[in-house]
Protein backbone atom coordinates (compact mmCIF):
# COMPACT_ATOMS: atom_id res chain seq x y z
CA UNK A 1 0.00 0.00 0.00
CA UNK A 2 1.21 3.29 -0.84
CA UNK A 3 1.83 5.73 2.18
CA UNK A 4 1.33 9.68 2.34
CA UNK A 5 3.89 11.73 2.51
CA UNK A 6 3.50 13.25 6.01
CA UNK A 7 4.96 16.35 4.84
CA UNK A 8 2.90 17.08 1.84
CA UNK A 9 0.25 19.37 2.51
CA UNK A 10 -3.19 18.02 3.22
CA UNK A 11 -5.91 18.43 0.83
CA UNK A 12 -9.16 19.16 1.77
CA UNK A 13 -12.33 18.01 -0.70
CA UNK A 14 -15.96 19.89 -0.30
CA UNK A 15 -16.95 18.33 2.50
CA UNK A 16 -13.40 19.25 4.38
CA UNK A 17 -12.22 15.69 4.57
CA UNK A 18 -9.13 14.54 3.24
CA UNK A 19 -9.14 13.95 -0.43
CA UNK A 20 -8.41 10.14 -1.64
CA UNK A 21 -4.75 8.78 -1.72
CA UNK A 22 -4.57 8.96 -5.32
CA UNK A 23 -5.46 12.48 -5.38
CA UNK A 24 -2.51 12.72 -2.79
CA UNK A 25 0.09 10.80 -4.85
CA UNK A 26 -0.93 13.23 -7.84
CA UNK A 27 -0.30 16.01 -5.79
CA UNK A 28 3.24 14.86 -4.20
CA UNK A 29 4.16 13.84 -8.20
CA UNK A 30 3.58 17.72 -9.03
CA UNK A 31 5.16 18.86 -5.96
CA UNK A 32 8.29 16.42 -6.96
CA UNK A 33 9.36 19.33 -9.43
CA UNK A 34 8.74 22.54 -7.59
CA UNK A 35 8.58 21.49 -3.50
CA UNK A 36 11.77 23.25 -1.64
CA UNK A 37 11.92 20.11 0.50
CA UNK A 38 14.87 17.86 -0.04
CA UNK A 39 15.47 15.20 -2.73
CA UNK A 40 15.42 12.66 -0.09
CA UNK A 41 12.02 13.72 2.31
CA UNK A 42 10.64 14.05 -1.87
CA UNK A 43 10.89 10.60 -2.46
CA UNK A 44 10.36 9.41 1.23
CA UNK A 45 7.25 7.60 0.06
CA UNK A 46 8.78 5.47 -2.34
CA UNK A 47 11.34 3.86 0.38
CA UNK A 48 8.53 2.98 2.60
CA UNK A 49 6.78 1.50 0.00
CA UNK A 50 6.37 -1.95 1.31
CA UNK A 51 5.56 -3.21 -2.28
CA UNK A 52 8.56 -1.30 -4.03
CA UNK A 53 10.82 -3.23 -1.70
CA UNK A 54 9.04 -6.48 -1.98
CA UNK A 55 9.33 -6.26 -5.69
CA UNK A 56 13.09 -5.03 -6.09
CA UNK A 57 14.54 -7.21 -3.07
CA UNK A 58 15.96 -9.18 -5.36
CA UNK A 59 18.39 -6.32 -7.23
CA UNK A 60 20.38 -5.61 -4.79
CA UNK A 61 22.27 -9.01 -4.88
CA UNK A 62 22.50 -8.87 -8.73
CA UNK A 63 23.71 -4.72 -8.52
CA UNK A 64 26.59 -5.57 -6.30
CA UNK A 65 27.91 -8.50 -8.35
CA UNK A 66 27.94 -6.58 -11.30
CA UNK A 67 29.79 -3.74 -9.31
CA UNK A 68 31.94 -6.39 -8.39
CA UNK A 69 32.54 -8.21 -11.88
CA UNK A 70 33.18 -4.30 -13.55
CA UNK A 71 36.06 -3.91 -10.48
CA UNK A 72 37.97 -6.90 -11.62
CA UNK A 73 37.27 -6.08 -15.36
CA UNK A 74 38.40 -2.82 -15.07
CA UNK A 75 41.25 -2.71 -12.62
CA UNK A 76 44.86 -4.56 -13.43
CA UNK A 77 45.64 -7.35 -11.83
CA UNK A 78 48.68 -6.72 -10.87
CA UNK A 79 47.08 -3.21 -9.01
CA UNK A 80 45.46 -5.61 -6.98
CA UNK A 81 47.99 -7.90 -6.09
CA UNK A 82 50.49 -5.00 -5.44
CA UNK A 83 48.13 -2.99 -3.29
CA UNK A 84 47.07 -6.21 -1.37
CA UNK A 85 50.76 -7.57 -0.68
CA UNK A 86 51.73 -4.05 0.40
CA UNK A 87 49.31 -4.20 3.19
CA UNK A 88 50.91 -7.85 4.56
CA UNK A 89 52.77 -7.13 7.86
CA UNK A 90 56.63 -7.50 7.42
CA UNK A 91 59.04 -7.84 9.95
CA UNK A 92 62.04 -7.22 6.96
CA UNK A 93 64.56 -3.93 7.09
CA UNK A 94 63.44 -1.53 4.16
CA UNK A 95 66.99 -2.34 2.67
CA UNK A 96 69.36 -5.58 2.49
CA UNK A 97 72.95 -5.52 4.19
CA UNK A 98 75.72 -6.98 3.17
CA UNK A 99 78.71 -7.99 4.72
CA UNK A 100 82.06 -7.79 2.46
CA UNK A 101 83.99 -10.22 4.30
CA UNK A 102 87.48 -9.45 3.68
CA UNK A 103 89.83 -12.10 4.16
CA UNK A 104 91.86 -11.94 7.24
CA UNK A 105 89.44 -9.42 8.89
CA UNK A 106 87.57 -11.84 11.71
CA UNK A 107 84.38 -12.08 9.27
CA UNK A 108 84.42 -15.90 9.88
CA UNK A 109 83.41 -15.60 13.26
CA UNK A 110 81.30 -12.22 12.35
CA UNK A 111 79.51 -14.36 10.19
CA UNK A 112 78.88 -17.27 12.45
CA UNK A 113 77.63 -15.01 15.59
CA UNK A 114 75.31 -13.09 13.52
CA UNK A 115 73.54 -15.90 11.65
CA UNK A 116 73.00 -17.41 15.27
CA UNK A 117 71.62 -14.54 16.94
CA UNK A 118 69.52 -12.68 14.49
CA UNK A 119 67.17 -14.29 11.52
CA UNK A 120 67.34 -13.99 8.11
CA UNK A 121 70.86 -14.16 7.56
CA UNK A 122 72.56 -15.99 4.68
CA UNK A 123 76.17 -16.09 4.84
CA UNK A 124 79.32 -18.21 3.06
CA UNK A 125 80.45 -19.04 6.88
CA UNK A 126 76.79 -20.07 8.20
CA UNK A 127 72.82 -19.39 7.66
CA UNK A 128 70.22 -18.66 10.52
CA UNK A 129 67.94 -21.43 9.55
CA UNK A 130 70.10 -24.09 10.86
CA UNK A 131 73.02 -21.93 13.16
CA UNK A 132 71.59 -23.00 16.12
CA UNK A 133 72.30 -27.16 15.48
CA UNK A 134 75.13 -26.41 14.12
CA UNK A 135 76.90 -24.75 16.85
CA UNK A 136 75.05 -27.19 18.98
CA UNK A 137 77.20 -29.96 17.59
CA UNK A 138 80.31 -27.77 17.80
CA UNK A 139 80.03 -27.12 21.14
CA UNK A 140 79.43 -31.31 21.04
CA UNK A 141 83.27 -31.13 20.19
CA UNK A 142 84.72 -29.47 22.74
CA UNK A 143 86.46 -27.14 21.33
CA UNK A 144 87.04 -24.81 18.41
CA UNK A 145 86.50 -26.06 15.23
CA UNK A 146 89.17 -25.76 12.46
CA UNK A 147 87.35 -24.96 8.50
CA UNK A 148 89.65 -26.84 6.04
CA UNK A 149 90.09 -25.13 2.86
CA UNK A 150 89.61 -26.36 -0.41
CA UNK A 151 86.56 -28.10 -1.55
CA UNK A 152 85.51 -28.88 1.97
CA UNK A 153 81.86 -27.52 2.62
CA UNK A 154 79.82 -28.00 5.69
CA UNK A 155 77.39 -25.98 7.40
CA UNK A 156 79.58 -23.87 8.93
CA UNK A 157 81.08 -22.91 5.01
CA UNK A 158 78.08 -23.64 2.48
CA UNK A 159 79.04 -24.29 -0.88
CA UNK A 160 78.82 -20.84 -3.33
CA UNK A 161 77.38 -22.47 -6.18
CA UNK A 162 74.63 -24.09 -3.13
CA UNK A 163 74.08 -20.16 -2.14
CA UNK A 164 73.30 -19.04 -5.87
CA UNK A 165 70.87 -22.29 -5.98
CA UNK A 166 68.73 -21.16 -2.66
CA UNK A 167 68.59 -17.71 -4.02
CA UNK A 168 69.20 -14.38 -1.69
CA UNK A 169 65.11 -13.63 -1.96
CA UNK A 170 64.40 -14.45 2.04
CA UNK A 171 67.64 -12.91 3.35
CA UNK A 172 68.09 -9.55 5.47
CA UNK A 173 71.95 -10.13 5.34
CA UNK A 174 73.85 -11.21 3.32
CA UNK A 175 77.85 -12.20 4.09
CA UNK A 176 79.69 -13.36 0.98
CA UNK A 177 83.65 -14.05 0.54
CA UNK A 178 83.62 -13.44 -3.60
CA UNK A 179 84.83 -10.78 -5.52
CA UNK A 180 83.56 -7.37 -5.71
CA UNK A 181 81.67 -8.37 -8.67
CA UNK A 182 79.23 -10.74 -6.61
CA UNK A 183 77.50 -8.08 -5.32
CA UNK A 184 76.73 -6.06 -8.61
CA UNK A 185 73.27 -8.28 -8.95
CA UNK A 186 72.17 -6.21 -5.74
CA UNK A 187 73.28 -2.98 -7.43
CA UNK A 188 71.28 0.16 -7.47
CA UNK A 189 68.14 -1.45 -6.46
CA UNK A 190 68.00 -4.30 -8.97
CA UNK A 191 67.47 -6.97 -6.78
CA UNK A 192 63.24 -6.83 -6.62
CA UNK A 193 63.38 -3.01 -6.30
CA UNK A 194 65.45 -3.56 -3.49
CA UNK A 195 68.73 -0.89 -2.48
CA UNK A 196 71.66 -2.38 -0.19
CA UNK A 197 73.84 -1.18 1.91
CA UNK A 198 77.03 -2.93 1.86
CA UNK A 199 79.66 -3.14 5.27
CA UNK A 200 83.22 -3.34 4.99
CA UNK A 201 85.54 -4.35 7.90
CA UNK A 202 88.69 -2.04 8.22
CA UNK A 203 91.51 -3.43 10.30
CA UNK A 204 95.12 -1.78 10.80
CA UNK A 205 97.10 -1.98 7.44
CA UNK A 206 100.00 -4.13 9.01
CA UNK A 207 98.31 -5.92 11.43
CA UNK A 208 96.45 -7.14 8.51
CA UNK A 209 99.14 -7.82 6.48
CA UNK A 210 100.76 -10.37 9.10
CA UNK A 211 97.73 -12.65 9.92
CA UNK A 212 97.43 -12.92 5.72
CA UNK A 213 101.10 -13.86 5.84
CA UNK A 214 100.73 -16.38 8.85
CA UNK A 215 97.66 -17.96 6.43
CA UNK A 216 98.79 -21.35 5.55
CA UNK A 217 99.59 -21.78 1.95
CA UNK A 218 97.16 -25.38 0.90
CA UNK A 219 99.21 -27.85 -0.54
CA UNK A 220 103.06 -26.56 0.54
CA UNK A 221 104.54 -28.06 3.06
CA UNK A 222 108.21 -26.35 4.91
CA UNK A 223 111.49 -29.03 5.61
CA UNK A 224 110.07 -29.23 8.92
CA UNK A 225 106.61 -31.25 7.84
CA UNK A 226 104.39 -28.41 8.43
CA UNK A 227 102.61 -26.25 6.07
CA UNK A 228 104.34 -23.06 5.02
CA UNK A 229 103.87 -19.59 5.53
CA UNK A 230 105.07 -16.49 4.03
CA UNK A 231 107.87 -14.52 5.54
CA UNK A 232 108.33 -10.21 4.86
CA UNK A 233 111.87 -9.64 3.48
CA UNK A 234 112.61 -7.30 5.90
CA UNK A 235 116.45 -7.83 4.53
CA UNK A 236 115.70 -7.59 1.05
CA UNK A 237 118.11 -5.47 -0.90
CA UNK A 238 115.54 -3.02 -2.57
CA UNK A 239 112.67 -1.84 -2.68
CA UNK A 240 110.95 -4.14 -5.34
CA UNK A 241 112.18 -7.11 -3.66
CA UNK A 242 110.78 -6.18 -0.15
CA UNK A 243 107.17 -5.16 -2.34
CA UNK A 244 107.59 -8.51 -4.20
CA UNK A 245 107.87 -10.34 -0.43
CA UNK A 246 104.84 -8.45 0.65
CA UNK A 247 102.78 -8.94 -1.60
CA UNK A 248 102.73 -12.90 -1.74
CA UNK A 249 100.90 -12.86 1.51
CA UNK A 250 98.17 -11.03 -0.24
CA UNK A 251 94.99 -12.84 0.12
CA UNK A 252 91.57 -12.11 -2.02
CA UNK A 253 92.06 -8.17 -1.57
CA UNK A 254 90.09 -8.24 -4.97
CA UNK A 255 86.90 -8.35 -2.74
CA UNK A 256 86.71 -4.84 -2.52
CA UNK A 257 86.84 -2.65 -5.59
CA UNK A 258 85.93 1.02 -5.72
CA UNK A 259 83.05 0.42 -8.34
CA UNK A 260 81.40 -0.51 -5.31
CA UNK A 261 80.64 3.34 -4.21
CA UNK A 262 78.94 3.72 -7.24
CA UNK A 263 76.41 1.10 -6.72
CA UNK A 264 75.89 1.37 -3.19
CA UNK A 265 76.20 3.29 0.19
CA UNK A 266 79.13 1.38 1.83
CA UNK A 267 79.81 2.09 5.55
CA UNK A 268 82.78 0.70 7.35
CA UNK A 269 83.33 -0.68 11.05
CA UNK A 270 86.12 -0.90 13.19
CA UNK A 271 87.80 -4.70 13.37
CA UNK A 272 88.33 -4.30 16.98
CA UNK A 273 84.74 -3.44 17.74
CA UNK A 274 82.77 -5.76 15.53
CA UNK A 275 81.59 -8.30 18.00
CA UNK A 276 80.64 -5.66 20.04
CA UNK A 277 79.54 -2.01 18.69
CA UNK A 278 78.94 -3.30 14.92
CA UNK A 279 76.72 -6.54 16.38
CA UNK A 280 74.85 -3.45 18.57
CA UNK A 281 74.16 -1.78 15.76
CA UNK A 282 73.04 -4.54 13.67
CA UNK A 283 70.62 -5.52 16.37
CA UNK A 284 68.62 -2.82 16.11
CA UNK A 285 67.80 -3.61 12.36
CA UNK A 286 67.58 -7.60 12.00
CA UNK A 287 65.08 -9.37 13.77
CA UNK A 288 66.26 -11.88 17.25
CA UNK A 289 65.95 -15.48 16.44
CA UNK A 290 63.85 -16.78 18.96
CA UNK A 291 66.87 -19.47 20.05
CA UNK A 292 69.94 -18.51 20.89
CA UNK A 293 72.97 -21.32 20.91
CA UNK A 294 75.19 -19.95 22.99
CA UNK A 295 78.19 -19.90 23.90
CA UNK A 296 79.03 -19.34 19.76
CA UNK A 297 81.69 -21.91 19.69
CA UNK A 298 84.84 -20.12 17.39
CA UNK A 299 85.38 -21.46 13.99
CA UNK A 300 89.08 -21.26 12.91
CA UNK A 301 90.70 -20.59 9.65
CA UNK A 302 94.46 -19.77 11.01
CA UNK A 303 97.17 -20.31 13.31
CA UNK A 304 97.51 -18.30 16.18
CA UNK A 305 100.32 -15.70 15.49
CA UNK A 306 103.85 -15.43 16.93
CA UNK A 307 104.62 -11.80 16.72
CA UNK A 308 108.25 -12.29 17.76
CA UNK A 309 109.51 -14.02 14.76
CA UNK A 310 107.58 -10.93 12.64
CA UNK A 311 110.78 -9.53 11.70
CA UNK A 312 108.54 -6.05 10.35
CA UNK A 313 107.93 -5.17 14.21
CA UNK A 314 112.06 -4.75 14.37
CA UNK A 315 112.20 -2.29 11.40
CA UNK A 316 110.83 0.54 12.10
CA UNK A 317 111.79 2.16 8.50
CA UNK A 318 110.14 -1.45 6.66
CA UNK A 319 107.43 -0.89 7.99
CA UNK A 320 106.76 2.79 7.20
CA UNK A 321 107.58 1.73 3.63
CA UNK A 322 105.67 -1.25 3.55
CA UNK A 323 102.26 0.73 4.73
CA UNK A 324 103.16 3.15 2.19
CA UNK A 325 103.28 0.66 -0.12
CA UNK A 326 100.32 -0.54 0.66
CA UNK A 327 97.75 2.26 0.72
CA UNK A 328 99.63 3.84 -2.77
CA UNK A 329 98.49 0.38 -4.39
CA UNK A 330 95.35 -1.53 -2.77
CA UNK A 331 91.81 -0.01 -3.34
CA UNK A 332 90.61 -1.69 -0.34
CA UNK A 333 93.05 0.30 2.58
CA UNK A 334 92.65 3.69 0.46
CA UNK A 335 88.83 3.06 1.31
CA UNK A 336 89.32 2.12 4.91
CA UNK A 337 91.37 5.41 5.13
CA UNK A 338 89.05 7.36 3.91
CA UNK A 339 85.90 5.97 5.32
CA UNK A 340 87.30 5.34 9.33
CA UNK A 341 86.44 8.08 11.01
CA UNK A 342 83.82 10.05 8.54
CA UNK A 343 80.16 9.73 8.76
CA UNK A 344 80.45 6.66 7.19
CA UNK A 345 81.67 4.82 10.15
CA UNK A 346 79.49 2.64 12.08
CA UNK A 347 80.78 3.62 15.25
CA UNK A 348 77.90 2.56 17.61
Amino acid sequence: MLRRDPHLPKKEDDAGESAPLSTSLTTAAAASHSSPLPYRRRCQFLVNDDSFRHRHRFLLPFVLAAIIALYFILVPADFILSNTSNNVKSNHPPILYGHVHMAKTGGTSLNGIIANKFDHVCGHKGYSYDAYNDNEKAKARNGAVVLSGGSVWSRSRVNPRIMSEIGWENCDYISNELDWSFWKQFGNGKFHGVNMELHVPCRDRIEHLMSMCNYEEHGKVGENGLPTKHKIACDAKTDDDLFNSVKKCFLYLNRYDHSLLELFDVKCFSFHNQFTNYIDHMSTILSHRRFESTPYVKRETNDVRNKEEECIWYNPEVREKVDKFLLDTIPYYQFCDSCMGSENEIAT
